[in-house]
């Protein structure tokens, strides 16, 4: 939790056997959820994440069946979110381009009403 909010990360992934592992291990501790939609990867990227499952059961594996884009991979780990009662949602691409350090300046006015 943070700030009393219930946190998830969805990270959508396509072809990111090499580096969604590294993001998973660098979130925070505060992150509740991790949410990684798998959108019919043709690499193992959904192989490393069940792998990565065993130890870290804050990790939910969603798949889709066939290839819909990121913005449908966003959607459906929103959903997920959203069904979970999830109190604040972000995105984490599963390329390792954005740093986790700055999840709490974009945290923080959302879960304390500010925006």
């Amino acid at each position: 939790m943070y700030l009393e909010k219930k946190i998830a990360v969805v990270i959508p992934a396509y072809n990111e056997e090499k580096l969604v592992g590294k993001v998973i291990s660098t979130l925070p501790d505060y992150v509740d959820n991790i949410v990684v939609v798998n959108d019919c990867s043709r690499d193992k990227t959904a192989a490393v994440v069940q792998s990565l499952t065993v130890s870290n059961k804050k990790i939910t594996l969603l798949r889709h069946e066939r290839n819909k884009g990121v913005g449908a991979a966003t959607a459906t780990g929103y959903k997920w979110a959203r069904d979970h009662e999830i109190d604040v949602s972000v995105i984490m691409n599963a390329d390792f381009q954005m740093d986790p350090a700055d999840l709490p300046r974009m945290l923080r006015p959302v879960c304390t009403g500010e925006c």
